[in-house]
């Protein structure tokens, strides 16, 4: 069996490391799931029993060892959303339906790492949500603006007012409940909402709009509009704009997969994207760093964007090559339980990812209200100080860039960075995992028993080794970058040129 750098099985490793998975990573694959509608499928709705015994579950365990529970929201004041929850819940409801009536609940524990999803194998039912907007969205600091768009009665940069006499504030309000994210972090739920169709969700899964759509948007030239909007018909051909060439200047590097290295044409500057961190990185970044050191490179652009977590150990090595010194990544883990395999909730949760915690996982001692957590060979080693790389180190200026889905290990990667290292600038938007920490580290899956409905569940506390972290937000950058609808649609990057911007 082939094995990784750490000598564990992957499929080993893939049960074991379920390491911070990333948010995005869902959010992606639910629009999948809204889109593909099966006809065949006789929607079947729960009963109110069967949803509040499943909510009490649920409430049960999060109160038993959710990691997160009291943490940013006090106690009493969740108990109070969820008391609510459960008296709402007075009539039959769909399975997408339950879990938009739960999902407010769920976000107040501000959590980015504990996600509802549709029951295994699920399908959504022909016409539940028939409307689909006939444009995309960013939403950006309380505002709506038109980004590509399929019908000609709206532009590139209109900024959409209201839906059906409703404001946008509201419709952003809850869509934003439709996702959780860690503390009070606002830029994932921005992305979020624009990039993964949130939006429209909201219109769909909140108010269950169907056919028109009256508008009232304001136009670039600062007129007031109100249009009538067909969901049904499209434009034959959508406005096209052509595409910025952000790397004109820039040679590709070979050998380096799907982690893209590129130089600066003439100059000592490259660029380096990461991806989630998966255990095939670590080749990949000894070939990189090689080729860095051999260009002598005095501005290397490292890119988080969208780097949504992974395997904390491979964050480790990338780590190496970029710390000033001897390093930590993360400071403590810790559970709420002396082990949560005996919790009153585990038969709801994954028997073969608990069998992995065992095996990578030990409680050690009581600190408090709380239980330090170790790791066994199997899992290896995460606390340091660990050791730099032995070659191809970099030390020179580095530039990173940072947004609204750097998240999890990503983040915790990214904060490890700020406090490890000289000599780095941080570009772009606030990071979506927060500076702090995050729960994660062992991600587990309850389903509760009537409506089969999962949840995302971690079961761990994660503290970063940031040195003054703000709580309850993610890594704020040195050089904010905003972007306007016409970046999105010729996917122009801001944060590039930025860059490139500084080092001249």
């Amino acid at each position: 069996m082939r094995t990784c750098a750490y000598g564990t099985p992957p499929i080993i490793l893939f049960i074991i490391i379920t390491l911070f998975l990333g948010s995005t990573q869902y959010a992606k694959g639910q629009q999948k799931i809204q889109k593909s509608i099966n006809k065949d499928i006789v929607p079947v709705k729960l009963s109110v029993k069967n949803m509040r015994t499943d909510l009490e579950i649920l409430w049960s365990t999060i109160k038993e060892m959710h990691p997160g529970y009291g943490y940013f929201t006090p106690v009493d004041s969740l108990r109070k959303v969820y008391d609510q929850t459960f008296s709402s819940l007075t009539k039959p409801l769909y399975e997408g339906e339950f879990i938009s009536q739960i999902y407010p609940f769920i976000c107040k524990l501000r959590c980015g790492h504990t996600q509802i999803k549709h029951s295994r194998g699920y399908k959504y039912p022909s016409g539940l949500y028939p409307a689909h907007l006939p444009f995309k969205v960013l939403v950006k600091n309380g505002k709506v603006f038109v980004t590509n768009h399929q019908t000609e009665a709206v532009n590139t940069g209109d900024e959409i007012i209201s839906i059906n006499n409703v404001a946008v504030e509201e419709i952003i309000s809850h869509g934003s409940d439709l996702y959780s994210t860690d503390g009070y972090n606002k830029t994932f739920k921005e992305l979020f909402l624009s990039e993964y169709d949130g939006f429209e969700d909201a219109c769909n899964k909140y108010y269950h709009w169907q056919g028109d759509y009256k508008l009232q948007v304001r136009t670039v030239q600062g007129l007031l509009k109100n249009l009538t909007i067909d969901t049904n018909t499209k434009s034959a051909n959508e406005p096209v704009s052509s595409s910025f060439d952000n790397y004109a200047n820039w040679t590709t590097a070979e050998n380096t997969g799907n982690l893209k290295l590129r130089f600066f044409n003439n100059s000592s500057i490259a660029l380096f994207e990461t991806k989630p961190f998966s255990y095939e990185d670590t080749i990949v970044y000894k070939q990189a760093f090689k080729e860095i050191e051999n260009k002598k490179i005095k501005n290397l652009i490292l890119d988080m964007r969208h780097n949504t977590g992974g395997d904390i150990r491979v964050a480790i090595q990338l780590l190496s090559y970029l710390a000033d010194t001897p390093f930590n990544i993360i400071k403590d883990v810790k559970s709420r339980l002396p082990n949560p395999t005996l919790s009153k909730s585990v038969n709801y949760f994954d028997k073969q990812r608990m069998k992995s915690f065992l095996r990578g996982y030990k409680i050690a001692n009581k600190e408090g209200s709380w239980y330090h957590v170790e790791t066994t060979s199997a899992m290896g080693t995460v606390y340091g100080p660990l050791e730099l790389a032995k070659d191809h180190r970099f030390k020179n200026n580095l530039y990173v860039l940072i947004d609204g889905a750097t998240f999890s290990s990503g983040a915790l990667f990214t904060a490890a960075l700020k406090s490890q290292r000289k000599n780095v600038i941080f570009i772009g938007r606030e990071t979506a995992g927060g500076e702090e920490g995050c729960n994660g580290m062992v991600m587990q899956e309850l389903t509760l028993p009537n409506s089969k409905v999962m949840i995302d569940f971690p079961w761990m506390r994660v503290e970063s080794v940031a040195l003054n972290p703000n709580h309850g937000r993610g890594i704020i950058p040195d050089h904010i970058v905003e972007y306007d609808p016409q970046d999105i649609v010729t996917q122009r990057d801001r944060d590039l040129e930025k860059v490139l911007e500084l080092i001249k």
